[in-house]
């Protein structure tokens, strides 16, 4: 797999050096950045009931898609839970995990994401925007979209007819690392193409005390795209393969001398030789991850007279292994005898993994693979009243190759049916959906069975001609995964040895949200969002006090739980032409029904950036800060308050009919030392990156 990638991207290398496909769309790129795609009835953002925030993923810009993280975590109450650079993990509004639904290519994204040290999986090349749902959205998307969706929008077709290329480079000084995009474009007015293929090479981070060790991610990304369009047919077929190779890091010594108030990482120095005797050899052996991703999706709309019907079909392939830190102990194990049955018996059980022979080192390995049919009619208008009726299928099979197994073999199927109704007054909108869902899960002999209703209730008015009031109420719902409910097992990656609890039932969830918007002409634009969020039967890892195998073990349990808190935002273009600025302030506060605190909650957070903007060069300082967070759940370790600046730049030149942009920024531009709430590494003493000088440039002909 990784040689024919490798392979694919030397085509686009070479599509690129060839000048006869060199040749300018001579149509204007149509703008349709304000639709929003995520939700029905083909509305605008700014007309949508459901509060919809969506962020441009500039292709154009290679520092921005190289990092598609960094673009969302500036709106207000999303965030990042980080094992360093490499990999990262959306938290909205508190929530993460399979918590938050992710949707690429119009096909929800399934790729083992209850691991805590897996990442998003979302790479940001051929992404043109990522719109943001914050809150339940399970009458539109099924189970897990208890925490809110994040649905990233594929870049276009070429409009017109010709054939267009571009290609981008970027480099960041403190991993020395490198990310390179090249992407063609073209097809006639009936049928479009797109090719694009990216690769990431970055070594290991340094915060400002030193390098972190086993912190470098390598990463593939190709993808395909074709596109036909008819008078009353539309098809469009995309495919996605994406290879990563990224390390876990580990906790030096050094890291913790200097932070007595982390008490996790004192107590992971003074008791090394006692608790975590395995780590001498991890550092040797390196913990890291591989997985191979490769997904497809096949969207058909057929529309009639007055009506629309959407059909798409996904298909993904994942594949999880992990290497290094596991010992002679692990050899132990004769409850985990399926791996040694998986090795023999490969040539009948794993004919689709031909490969396997090559990746013998690997101690987990897991694959993942999942189909699934969303059908969507849009029915014939009925004078202020739009309605759309769905159901949607999902058929997935996990399975176990390596030697040893965290989660069991099993098979799921998801079926829900939802309905959705807007009705349009003179002033006002009002938004009612309804949804059935069943999920059935198979393991062994076993089944079990979790279904829900989940509704939605919105409205939109308007406050004079400049204001606007969104006021929702909504339900979710999320069935336990299979880590959940059956993981037995030492995770390296996260150094803990976790039990599962079948016992578990779903978590159900309903959340109000009350926004407000005012603008004042095109200068000014103010917003204030609050919610409060109650969850009934939270699941939660719990500390058990025991060890296994010389890691703490955790239990899965569940108790009744709530998320509060709001965000304001402001918007305004000054009365000096070329200078504007956005601030964004919010607060979140989430705990359990005997009052205890939720864990990886982010603190009280301010944004401050300001453009200038003179002749096409464009500047930007970012100030961020974060309070002390020192409301935390037990075993979880607090930390201090911490402020970063940033800086960034983009200039175009124009050559003949061509453009040249180039960019540069600097993270981190004081190099501060800090510790991220939400970061996974704060445990183990090691810091954030430190300066970060990154230089980039895109020539597009």
């Amino acid at each position: 797999m990784k040689k024919i990638i490798s392979y694919a991207f030397m085509a686009l290398c070479l599509l690129y050096t060839n000048k006869n496909i060199a040749q300018e769309s001579t149509e204007a790129t149509v703008d349709l950045d304000e639709v929003v795609i995520s939700i029905p009835f083909g509305e605008t953002e700014d007309a949508s009931v459901i509060h919809v925030e969506k962020v441009t993923i500039d292709s154009n810009n290679p520092l921005m898609f190289q990092q598609i993280s960094k673009s969302i975590e500036k709106l207000a109450g999303v965030s990042f839970m980080t094992t360093g650079p490499g990999i990262a993990k959306p938290v909205i509004r508190g929530l993460s995990g399979n918590r938050v639904v992710v949707y690429n290519m119009g096909v929800r994204m399934e790729n083992q994401q209850w691991g805590d040290e897996h990442s998003m999986g979302l790479n940001g090349s051929g992404i043109s925007s990522v719109e943001v749902i914050k809150g339940p959205m399970s009458v539109l998307y099924g189970s897990d979209a208890i925490g809110g969706v994040i649905y990233a929008v594929p870049e276009n077709f070429l409009q017109g007819d010709g054939t267009k290329v571009d290609l981008s480079t970027a480099y960041n000084s403190n991993y020395q690392g490198t990310t390179t995009n090249v992407g063609v474009k073209g097809g006639s007015n009936e049928l479009k193409y797109i090719v694009r293929g990216s690769m990431t090479d970055n070594g290991n981070f340094n915060t400002p005390d030193g390098e972190v060790e086993n912190s470098f991610l390598e990463e593939t990304d190709i993808k395909l795209a074709l596109g036909y369009t008819a008078k009353s047919y539309q098809s469009n077929f995309r495919m996605s393969m994406t290879e990563t190779k990224v390390g876990i890091p580990h906790g030096e010594e050094h890291h913790d001398e200097d932070h007595d108030d982390h008490e996790d990482g004192d107590d992971d120095e003074d008791g090394d030789d006692d608790d975590h005797d395995d780590h001498d050899e991890e550092h040797e052996e390196g913990v890291y991850l591989e997985t191979e991703h490769t997904m497809f999706s096949w969207e058909n709309v057929f529309t009639f007279s007055d009506s629309e019907l959407n059909v798409t079909v996904g298909h993904s392939n994942n594949i999880l292994r992990e290497y290094g830190g596991h010992d002679e102990h692990d050899e132990d194990h004769d409850d985990h005898e399926d791996g040694d049955d998986d090795e023999d018996g490969d040539d009948d059980d794993h004919d689709d993994h031909d490969d396997h022979d090559e990746h013998e080192g690997a101690h987990m390995d897991v694959g993942l693979k999942t189909t699934s049919l969303d059908l969507k009619y849009t029915l014939p208008k009925l004078e202020n009243l739009e309605s759309v009726v769905g159901a949607s299928f999902l058929s997935q099979e996990n399975k176990n190759h390596g030697e040893e197994m965290l989660i069991p073999d099993a098979e799921k199927m998801d079926i829900g049916i939802f309905g959705m109704w807007n009705y349009q007054l003179d002033n006002m909108n009002i938004m009612i959906g309804s949804r059935f869902d069943n999920r059935e899960i198979k393991v062994g002999g076993d089944e079990h069975e979790y279904f829900s209703f989940t509704n939605s209730l919105g409205l939109k008015t308007s406050m004079g001609s400049n204001s606007t009031v969104r006021l929702n109420l909504s339900s979710g719902y999320r069935a336990p995964n299979l880590a959940e409910l059956f993981s037995d097992g030492a995770h390296h990656g996260s150094n803990q040895y976790e039990i599962g609890n079948s016992s578990l039932v779903e978590e159900q969830n309903t959340q109000f949200d009350v926004s407000y918007s005012h603008t004042n002409g095109s200068n000014l634009s103010v917003g204030v969002d609050v919610f409060y969020n109650d969850i009934s039967d939270y699941i939660y890892l719990n500390p058990t006090g025991a060890v296994i195998d010389d890691l703490p073990v955790y239990h899965f349990d569940q108790t009744d739980s709530t998320i509060f808190g709001g965000s304001v935002h402001l918007s305004y273009d000054t009365n000096i032409d070329w200078l504007s600025f956005d601030t964004s302030l919010e607060y979140m506060n989430g705990e359990t029904a005997d009052g205890d605190y939720l864990p990886m909650i982010a603190p009280l957070t301010l944004n401050q950036d300001f453009t200038i903007d003179i002749n096409d060069n464009i500047f930007e300082l970012d100030l961020l800060y974060k309070s002390k967070q020192d409301n935390v759940s037990e075993f979880e370790s607090s930390t201090d308050s911490y402020f970063t600046v940033n800086l960034s730049g983009s200039h175009k030149i124009d050559i003949s009919d061509n453009s040249l942009n180039i960019f540069w920024s600097v993270d981190n531009l004081l190099d501060a030392e800090y510790m991220d709430h939400l970061s996974r590494l704060k445990n183990i003493g090691i810091h954030e990156m430190g300066r970060n000088i990154s230089v980039g440039l895109n020539y597009n002909f």
